[in-house]
């Protein structure tokens, strides 16, 4: 199979979705103009290292995994349960790698074991906490069994996380939400290196109704912060985030991922802007059907759809409700 990686949003989301589908699918894949778009096209180290763990999980055989390669052929054979380690040597996603290497461990021989090292909370991609307490307890509705635990914390530009990840192999279960349900309660995550203390109360100060749990201690090579805000209703879970930056004040980040939450409440989504995108695939690899509703359809979402119809997926898209299935 050939897969342009230009079309649509033409980022590292058509790569990740099509290995991951080709390590499931047995399915040979090319794909050509990988990031062609972007400011520095092709592999960055990130990506670069999602192929290889999926490679070494499926047994697969690769050409032209190297950095600035825009065309990659993936030949994958079985996937094989077991341990696997990667570095990825900077402050590069792990979350990213986790998009690609969760749906193959599912079908899996044997429990998978990742240990993996990188950025938890970096730019442009989803922090770790958004997978601990959103994803995981999405995927979990949809009998996915994963256990996530953040052993060190990784910042830009240092790197330095660490995250241990179990997954066990099994059937998905396609997921109906349909509605959200009554709200349950609110909590917010914030997380911090070697940064003073008031920074934390600060961003507290910003929100009411809340319950926090913090992850803040010193060690490590990393510094920064972050916050992740969660809505937990009867049936669904709706999540926003923001990391901090250099000149950003604490209250500001706060502002900024409560502003981020209201807009998804002030909507009839229920899941996140971000989860329209991530559930895609599962839904397409879940026993029956999958439907959810989403503020607003983004290019991702399209695009990732766009990936899985090409493994032979159906994703109808009416208005702001999606609908998956085989």
């Amino acid at each position: 199979m050939k897969i342009d990686g230009s079309y649509g949003e033409g980022g590292g989301q058509i790569l990740r979705t099509a290995i991951a589908l080709s390590a499931i699918t047995g399915e040979d894949v090319e794909i050509v103009n990988i990031r062609a778009g972007r400011k520095n096209p092709g592999l960055r180290n990130q990506h670069l290292w999602g192929i290889k763990l999926v490679a070494m999980m499926s047994n697969a055989q690769v050409e032209g995994l190297r950095i600035g390669s825009q065309r990659v052929k993936f030949f994958p054979s079985r996937i094989r349960g077991g341990e696997y380690k990667v570095d990825i040597g900077t402050a590069g996603s792990i979350t990213l790698l986790l998009q690609t290497a969760i749906l193959p461990a599912l079908f899996a021989d044997d429990k998978i074991v990742l240990k993996l090292r990188g950025g938890t909370d970096v730019p442009w991609s989803p922090p770790i906490d958004y997978y601990r307490f959103v994803l995981s307890p999405l995927l979990s509705q949809m009998h996915v069994n994963m256990k996530l635990e953040v052993l060190e914390r990784g910042y830009y530009p240092e790197g330095g996380g660490y995250v241990r990840v179990e997954i066990e192999p099994g059937e998905i279960r396609g997921i109906s939400l349909e509605g959200r349900g009554k709200l349950l309660e609110r909590r917010g995550y914030i997380n911090m290196r070697n940064l003073p203390l008031h920074i934390v109360d600060r961003m507290k100060r910003e929100l009411r109704g809340f319950i926090f749990e913090d992850d803040v201690g010193t060690g490590g090579r990393s510094k920064g912060c972050g916050i992740l805000l969660v809505d937990r209703f009867e049936h669904t879970v709706i999540g926003s985030d923001h990391l901090c930056r250099k000149g950003l004040p604490a209250e500001k980040v706060a502002e900024n991922a409560w502003n981020k939450l209201k807009r998804e409440e002030e909507s009839s989504a229920t899941v996140d802007i971000n989860m329209g995108d991530h559930l895609i695939p599962f839904g397409f690899l879940a026993k029956g059907k999958t439907t959810y509703y989403v503020r607003m359809v983004t290019k991702h979402m399209s695009t990732n759809a766009w990936v899985v119809e090409q493994f032979g997926g159906k994703v109808r898209i009416q208005g702001n409700r999606i609908e998956i299935h085989a």
